[in-house]
C-alpha cells in the first residue's frame, strides 16, 4: 500500500494563498492536479478543515490515483519537496493538547517514578495554535531565552467530534498522524513563576515553537502507532532515539481521558509525549541559532526545523 500524507503548502504561483497537496516520498502535488474531475468524490477541498469533512472518501480516492500516477510518473506535475514551502498541515488554529512526561525512558532519565496508568490520569497542557510552524520552517529562539530544548513527538490529528469516548474506540476518532517538535524554553523565568510554579505558556507557547509536519498520514496507513521508531538529531548528531512503545499512557488512553474533560473537535492536535534524550533531562546542550533539528517517526515522516535568533 502506498504511504502518503496531506500537506498544506504555499501557493507560490498565486500570492500568499495555500494549496492542499499530496506528499508521497519526497514529491508533492496539489490535490486538484492528482485527481481528475470525474474521479473526485466531492469538489476539491480548499483547506485541511474542509478535507476532514470527507476524509475517508478522499483517502480512498488518493490511494487509487497514486496507483495510476505515482510520484515518479510524468503524467502529473509532481514537484520535489525541496521546491515547495510547507505550512502546518492541519486545521486552522486547532486546539493543541500536549502530553507531559509520557515516555518511560524519559521519566527514568529524569530520576522519577512513572505513574501507574491503572490509577493515574495522563498529564496535558495547552499551547496556542499560533505556535505552530511548518516543515523546513524557522523557529525563533524567544527573546531573552537561552535554554531552548527539543522534544520529538508523534502527533495525532482528531478527525471527528469525540465526546466521552472509551479507550477501546478512541483511535477510531483519529484522522491521521504527523511529526512534531515540542520546542521548550528551560530558562528559570519559565520554570519558576511564583506562586504558580512552571509557567507552561511561557515555556512552550511562543510563536514558532511547535514545528509540525510535513504532512498528515492517514491513520489507516499507520496500523501500529504504538510501535514506531522515533528519533531526533541536531546538526546531524542523534540526541533522541527511542520508540513510541515507550509511552506510559497510550494514544487511545490519552484521547479517551481528554474527551471526558471536553469534546475534541476535527482538526484538534494531540502531541503524545517525548522520549529520553532532551537537553534538560540529560545533555545540557541547548539549541542555538543556526542549529538544524530533524525529527523522524518511521512510517509518518521527517520534520526539519532551523533555529533562528528571535
Amino acid at each position: 500500500m502506498t504511504t502518503f500524507g496531506f500537506a498544506t503548502v504555499l501557493d507560490e504561483d498565486g500570492g500568499d494563498g495555500t494549496v492542499l497537496s499530496v506528499m508521497a516520498g519526497d514529491r508533492v502535488l496539489p490535490l486538484h492536479d492528482l485527481v481528475s474531475e470525474e474521479e473526485r468524490p466531492t469538489p476539491v477541498p480548499d483547506t485541511f478543515d474542509a478535507l476532514l469533512d470527507q476524509w475517508d472518501a478522499w483517502v480512498d480516492t488518493v490511494l487509487r490515483a497514486l496507483r495510476t500516477y505515482p510520484p515518479d510518473d510524468a503524467g502529473r506535475p509532481w514537484r520535489a519537496a525541496s521546491e515547495v514551502t510547507f505550512l502546518p498541515p492541519t486545521a486552522y488554529r486547532p486546539t493543541v493538547y500536549c502530553a507531559g512526561a509520557n515516555y518511560r525512558d524519559h521519566v527514568a532519565e529524569m530520576g522519577a517514578v512513572p505513574p501507574d496508568p491503572a490509577t493515574a490520569r495522563p498529564f496535558h497542557f495547552l499551547v496556542p495554535g499560533a505556535a505552530l510552524s511548518g516543515h523546513r520552517g524557522e523557529s525563533p529562539r524567544p527573546p531573552g531565552m537561552r535554554r531552548l530544548d527539543w522534544e520529538a513527538e508523534l502527533a495525532a490529528v482528531i478527525g471527528r467530534r469525540a465526546d466521552s469516548v472509551s479507550v477501546e474506540e478512541a483511535l477510531d476518532y483519529v484522522a491521521g498522524y504527523t511529526v512534531a517538535n515540542d520546542l521548550s524554553c528551560r530558562d528559570d523565568e519559565a520554570l519558576s513563576a511564583p506562586p504558580f510554579g512552571i509557567h507552561w505558556l511561557l515555556q512552550k507557547g511562543w510563536r514558532g515553537l511547535k514545528p509540525l509536519g510535513p504532512a498528515v498520514v492517514p491513520a489507516s496507513l499507520v496500523p501500529t502507532p504504538h510501535d514506531l521508531p522515533i528519533r531526533l538529531s541536531v546538526n546531524g548528531e542523534v540526541r533522541q532515539n527511542s520508540n513510541t512503545n515507550q509511552m506510559i499512557f497510550s494514544l487511545a488512553e490519552q484521547i479517551s481521558a481528554l474527551s471526558k474533560l471536553a469534546p475534541l473537535h476535527p482538526g484538534d492536535l494531540l502531541l503524545s509525549g517525548t522520549p529520553a534524550g532532551t537537553a534538560a533531562a540529560h545533555q545540557g546542550r541547548y539549541l542555538e541559532p543556526g542549529d538544524e533539528v530533524v525529527v523522524e517517526v518511521v512510517g509518518v515522516g521527517r520534520l526539519e526545523t532551523r533555529v533562528t535568533d528571535g
